[in-house]
């Protein structure tokens, strides 16, 4: 394109100088070349407009190449500096002192937060120990000593730090004796506030005494009469279900009765003296385990937790009046009348807690192996 303008400008140019020489002249020559120049020209004025638009375009593809070049080395540039990052390896952390632990677990956050942190330290989670009431303490090896940070499965309830692992396994085993002191209190607690308390003097017809279905220990006593004491459990027809006592004066002691079914029960008494009644529904804290012996004097319900199959009972008593053992209150062991030494073999069918009632009057001992 360039070189068609070229000759064109050149074309001019010529046939320009032959028109005015002609003019000189004075020749007819002169209308003519004017006339040529005058048609390249106007050919010179439209090539020129056409070129410059390519020129236009081709000046913008050459910049959006440099631009695309410059991206593309700025990407290229950027990779190489992430492939370093990654190449390197990241610096560990300095080994976690007692006081680093600390300040990162903190009681209070969550189980969630606690493994975040523990994970940010360079030190070993070496083991979890029991601290009682089902919650752990997980125990933290620092380069100084020992931090266990207790939780309940949600949170960090506390952290404590040892110098040594024997300190944190006594930490652990006095947690677990302090849990369980706590719960036993809590149960007392629970089984004090449960429990039905009837008290009054002489012959009395209780009011009603609502129970669940199940078995009910009566813990009685008659401590200023000197006739016949005697309480019977009715049911709300009226229908006598267990005469509880039995005696004659003073009378401390506890006894057992099956509950058939929810609903009002009575205590129908005879007495001639102030009497007193805690009823409980809730066996009692400490439960005996058997093999093993009991003991006890007069009437008691002892809870026991045995395994099933079929136990030996050794019995003795030292008394005047009857002598009676069932299990649940229901089969009969022993049924004896003054001192009493003897054994039976009796079937437990399933693992777990049973009731042995005794009715007796003097001291006694039952061995269950």
């Amino acid at each position: 394109m360039d070189s068609l303008i070229t000759i064109v400008v050149l074309g001019s140019l010529v046939f320009l100088v032959m028109g005015i020489i002609s003019l000189i002249k004075k020749n007819k020559k002169a209308k003519r070349n004017f006339g040529i120049f005058l048609g390249l020209f106007v050919a010179f004025i439209v090539l020129v407009n056409i070129t410059q638009p390519a020129t236009e375009t081709s000046s913008e593809s050459d910049n959006v190449k440099e631009v695309k070049a410059s991206e593309s080395e700025k990407e290229t540039e950027e990779q190489e500096r992430a492939d370093e990052t990654e190449a390197e390896p990241e610096k560990e952390a300095d080994p976690a002192s007692v006081v680093d632990v600390e300040e990162a677990v903190l009681a209070g956050m969550s189980d969630e937060k606690f493994k975040e942190a523990k994970e940010k330290l360079n030190a070993d989670h070496t083991k979890s120990i029991s601290i009682g009431n089902g919650n752990v303490g997980y125990v933290i090896k620092a380069t100084d000593g020992f931090v266990v940070a207790s939780t309940d499965g949600e949170r960090i309830t506390d952290v404590n730090s040892f110098t040594t692992m024997d300190e944190v396994n006594a930490f652990g085993e006095e947690s677990v004796a302090a849990s369980e002191a706590k719960a036993k209190e809590e149960a007392k607690e629970l089984r004090e506030q449960s429990k039905t308390t009837l008290s009054g003097s002489g012959n009395t017809a209780s009011d009603g005494i609502e129970l669940e279905a199940g078995w009910a220990v009566f813990d009685a006593s008659h401590k200023s009469g000197s006739s016949n004491f005697a309480v019977e459990l009715q049911d709300e027809s009226g229908q006598t279900l267990e005469l509880l006592v039995n005696t004659i004066g003073t009378y401390e002691g506890k006894t057992f009765a099956q509950i058939p079914s929810q609903g009002t029960y009575y205590l129908n008494i005879t007495a001639d003296g102030s009497w007193n009644f805690d009823i409980h529904q809730t066996p009692p804290v400490d439960i005996k385990d058997v093999p093993g012996e009991l003991s006890g004097s007069g009437d008691d319900v002892v809870f026991i937790n045995a395994e099933s199959g079929n136990h030996k009972f050794s019995f003795s008593h030292s008394g005047q009046s009857n002598f009676a053992v069932l299990v649940n209150g229901q089969a009969l062991l022993a049924n004896e009348i003054g001192n009493y030494e003897g054994s039976t073999r009796e079937a437990l069918p399933d693992t777990g807690m049973y009731a042995i009632v005794v009715n007796a009057d003097g001291d006694w001992t039952i061995n269950i192996e």
